[in-house]
């Protein structure tokens, strides 16, 4: 589709309502003018009617963005997050869905995917030797340059062109500092825009299609990390080829030779992780750190449970209790599909083929209900079980794991009440089930992602 027939039709007030209605209103966040999302509906003509014209005459700027910085772990900065206006959310969220009109060979993959073709280049027999490239501060020292040449391949309307400029140069600030003295952002991509991926994915596409036509290697890349089954006699070769290339194009390489470096050469007898997986002489199992990650999230859900037992007054206020722990647990263990797409870590971890991890996954969680008093109250589903069932390709056949997108409205009503109590729960009409439904379903959706964060 052409750049200007999209961005007519993307930027309709119709379309715009939509993204609102859809993507926008039920979200949480908000951006420096501390405007939920919701109350934007009280005047949404008026913003909609601003948006389409300052957009077409080139005049439309955005709010700084709101810094949120989320922790890496000690000894690492933290990852900077930008948070837009909810007003600016509509704008973003339309240029997205221009830029994935103009480039859908550039819309980023989901890791899955990713996964299952590594694990086809693995049984092929072709390979016995890995390269793993990690890329230093990937969307932070992307040159807008660069971005503007691949951009400028297919767009050429000038109204797109500057707000995509604009979009990526607004400064990110923290919460209660003036936006008036800060810089423009002259280098990097802001993270936690919907169009970050995108445009990251447009500035580095050429460099993977160089390598996509090599006959003689298996390249794949998720993000910032690459990797590239090899023959051995052949990996130190490639992976000097692409640590060249790479640089060519201004992204920074971490270096295999360095020790201790993020980036490695090896053979497959030598185990290797990538995407959260480990593999080991080519099977994959998962990776012990992607483990440790959802102890400590399962062990969160019960000290969550524990301190709010304490504090319940009544025997009415502790069943309450039990009973949300009970489905967050539960969640945690099975995932769920939501809006079309499995979510969660056994849906993520579906390509593994040894299940010993999942068996001892299991015996944590008893572990945990036992050290938090939880055995008799707490019904734990199976993480074997979970697996095997998300292994499923028909969503409909779910039946052990959540399909939110199925359920009747009586249905949402029964989860909603584990939130808000059933005297509120039964007293909403059904819009409102299934707009507060919606809401906490996302909401849950975001920890059992954060679960998966930096895997690799």
């Amino acid at each position: 589709m052409s750049a200007s027939k999209s961005f007519r039709r993307r930027f309709h007030a119709k379309n715009l309502k939509t993204i609102y209605k859809e993507r926008i209103r039920e979200a949480r966040a908000t951006g420096l003018d501390r405007m939920r999302p919701a109350n934007l509906y009280k005047t949404l003509d008026e913003e909609i009617s601003n948006i389409t014209r300052k957009v077409e005459d080139g005049s439309y700027k955005f709010t700084a963005y709101k810094q949120k910085l989320i922790s890496k772990g000690a000894g690492q900065a933290p990852r900077v997050l930008s948070i837009p206006t909810a007003r600016d959310r509509i704008v973003l969220r339309a240029l997205c869905q221009v830029l994935q009109d103009v480039y859908p060979d550039a819309i980023p993959s989901i890791p899955q995917a990713t996964i299952q073709e590594v694990k086809t280049a693995l049984s092929s027999g072709k390979f016995n030797a890995f390269v793993r490239l990690d890329l230093r501060n990937f969307y932070g020292s992307i040159v807008h340059a660069q971005l503007q040449k691949q951009i400028k391949k297919r767009i050429r309307k000038k109204t797109l062109l500057r707000l995509v400029n604009i979009a990526i140069q607004t400064p990110t600030i923290p919460e209660g500092t003036s936006s008036g003295d800060a810089e423009l952002n002259l280098i990097g991509i802001p993270q936690g825009l919907s169009i970050s991926n995108q445009l990251a994915e447009i500035t580095i596409r050429h460099v993977d299609n160089i390598f996509n036509k090599k006959a003689d290697i298996a390249y794949f890349r998720y993000v910032d990390d690459i990797l590239i089954l090899v023959a051995a006699d052949q990996a130190e070769a490639v992976a000097i080829e692409a640590m060249a290339l790479l640089k060519l194009h201004d992204f920074e390489p971490h270096d295999p030779k360095v020790p201790n470096s993020k980036s490695r050469i090896g053979k497959f007898s030598e185990p290797f992780s990538f995407l959260g997986y480990q593999i080991d002489n080519g099977k994959l199992s998962v990776r012990p750190e992607s483990i440790h990650k959802l102890e400590s999230a399962l062990a969160a859900v019960l000290t969550n449970h524990r301190y709010r037992m304490t504090n319940a007054r009544t025997h009415g206020e502790r069943d309450a209790i039990i009973k949300l722990t009970n489905w967050r647990l539960n969640l945690k263990i099975t995932g769920c599909i939501f809006e079309g797409v499995r979510r969660g870590w056994v849906f993520y971890f579906s390509q593994i083929d040894e299940t010993t991890r999942l068996r001892a996954l299991q015996y944590t969680v008893v572990s945990l209900l036992e050290r938090f008093g939880a055995v008799s109250v707490i019904r734990p589903k199976s993480f074997l079980k979970a697996f095997y069932e998300s292994r499923r390709t028909d969503k409909i056949s779910h039946r052990y794991i959540p399909n939110f997108d199925v359920m009747d409205v009586s249905e949402k009503r029964d989860i909603l009440a584990l939130f808000v109590g059933d005297r509120r729960a039964s007293s909403l009409s059904e819009k409102r089930v299934e707009q507060l439904f919606n809401m906490r379903i996302r909401h849950a959706v975001k920890e059992l992602e954060a679960d998966l964060v930096r895997l690799s």
